[in-house]
């Protein structure tokens, strides 16, 4: 009940810095309005807005795929529909929480309803964060190449976050990939907080719990074990990570070139969305909101005047973030009425 309500709590908070975000992003012109972005659209090219619904829909299924691949290669097959509904949980709840931290927990929280042991989950989503990590900077590398010229004509504010995104991205892969090796200090670490939250009266039973501590970090160990011995899951992983990464940095491109623009123009308009992606990442907002809408326009504005370039960061946020977020949770909604349903006739049937 606790969870539900801290989502909802979140779902809230972040509904209202969306409609903030809009609203400010709007009073910076005098003309735009949102009758405007609705003609927009409706004018813009099909064929492009149909790449775009591509994209948001690979952007779900890819992460689906990632994750079913590695579950298979842990020895805990899961079928495309359920991965699906993880990708979606986590996409959905990573954007309505800050830094994205309740993602991965409402994902587990399927797996584990699915039946696959704690231990194997968390090897599973941290080989996943580890593998989304590295292409991140991927994209994040080919923002410096293809519009290093951007970063240079970019106001102060948006130099020192995108450059603190990419410090902290290259710095959460360093410390992922030292963590697969910690088992045994994990371990230890967490026998010693559990021995001092049992001195705060916190904890009851705290050899039960370093029980299951050290349970899952077998389970971990042994998971992870099998996932570094099968590395062409672990390319295949990566690789659907970066396809999720381009298809959601593509939109910007694809409804720049939906609404008219030049062909000439797409390097530098692709390069300002990975700035975005980049320097919203150290901030603790939902879904970077406000931090990437300003990044976006704020290197937009060398390409384009003012009106234009407010049009087109509006327009590829609703689709690269707002849609999809609204997808996912659809997705997830869905996804939780059927899992409740077959939960329920396999307790009747006495089959769980």
């Amino acid at each position: 009940m606790k969870q539900k309500k801290n989502q909802l709590k979140w779902a809230l908070i972040t509904l209202l810095i969306m409609v903030l975000t809009v609203v400010a992003m709007l009073s910076q012109s005098k003309d735009l309005t949102l009758s405007d972005l609705g003609a927009a659209i409706q004018s813009a090219n099909k064929g492009y807005l149909f790449l775009i619904l591509v994209c948001m829909v690979m952007y779900i299924l890819s992460e689906g795929l990632a994750l079913k691949h590695l579950l298979a290669a842990s020895n805990h097959y899961q079928s495309l529909g359920n991965s699906v509904i993880y990708a979606a949980s986590d996409i959905y709840c990573s954007a309505i929480t800050p830094s994205a931290t309740g993602g991965q927990p409402v994902c587990a929280y399927f797996m584990k309803r699915d039946g696959v042991p704690m231990g194997y989950i968390t090897a599973v989503l941290t080989m996943y964060l580890v593998l989304h990590t590295f292409s991140t900077l991927t994209i994040g590398a080919s923002g410096i190449i293809l519009g290093g010229d951007l970063f240079v004509d970019a106001s102060i504010l948006s130099k020192i976050l995108i450059v603190l995104g990419y410090i902290s991205v290259s710095g959460l892969a360093v410390l992922f990939v030292l963590l697969l090796g910690w088992q045994k200090t994990i371990n230890k670490a967490g026998g010693k907080i559990i021995d001092w939250l049992a001195k705060k009266k916190i904890v009851k039973r705290p050899d039960y719990w370093k029980e299951r501590l050290s349970h899952s970090l077998e389970d971990y160990g042994q998971a992870v074990k099998i996932l570094k011995g099968n590395v062409g899951v672990l390319v295949f992983t990566y690789l659907m990570n970066l396809l999720q990464r381009f298809c959601q940095t593509i939109i910007s491109s694809l409804t720049y070139l939906a609404t008219g623009g030049v062909g000439a123009n797409v390097r530098q308009v692709y390069a300002s969305q990975c700035f975005s992606t980049m320097g919203s990442v150290c901030t603790p907002v939902p879904g970077g909101m406000g931090i990437a809408d300003y990044i976006l326009y704020d290197s937009l504005r060398t390409l384009m005047d003012k009106e234009a370039s407010l049009q087109l960061e509006l327009l590829s946020r609703s689709f690269s973030f707002y849609l999809m977020v609204l997808i996912s949770l659809i997705i997830v909604i869905v996804g939780y009425i059927l899992k409740k349903t077959h939960y329920f006739t396999l307790r009747t049937t006495g089959r769980w």
